[in-house]
């Protein structure tokens, strides 16, 4: 189950790539990762507005693990 979060977010986060709109793009990974979770009809133990808080945390390591070593090399 985490794997399929965390792989939907890498995803997300590569297709959404773009200069600029850094919150805007987080949101639109947020929809990606809840349209997702709906569409398989997964429902996780947790509270919706906790799983935000936790995919905006995972979201902002990712992509500052990509920027200081994948993107930056690019």
């Amino acid at each position: 189950m985490y794997s399929l979060i965390r792989n939907a977010l890498l995803l997300g986060i590569h297709l959404v790539e773009r200069d600029g709109e850094g919150e805007k793009k987080k949101e639109e990974v947020k929809e990606m990762v809840f349209n997702l979770l709906d569409d398989l009809g997964i429902e996780l133990p947790l509270d919706e507005e906790i799983l935000e808080h936790m995919l905006d945390y995972a979201i902002d390591i990712l992509v500052d693990f990509l920027n200081g070593r994948i993107w930056k090399v690019a």
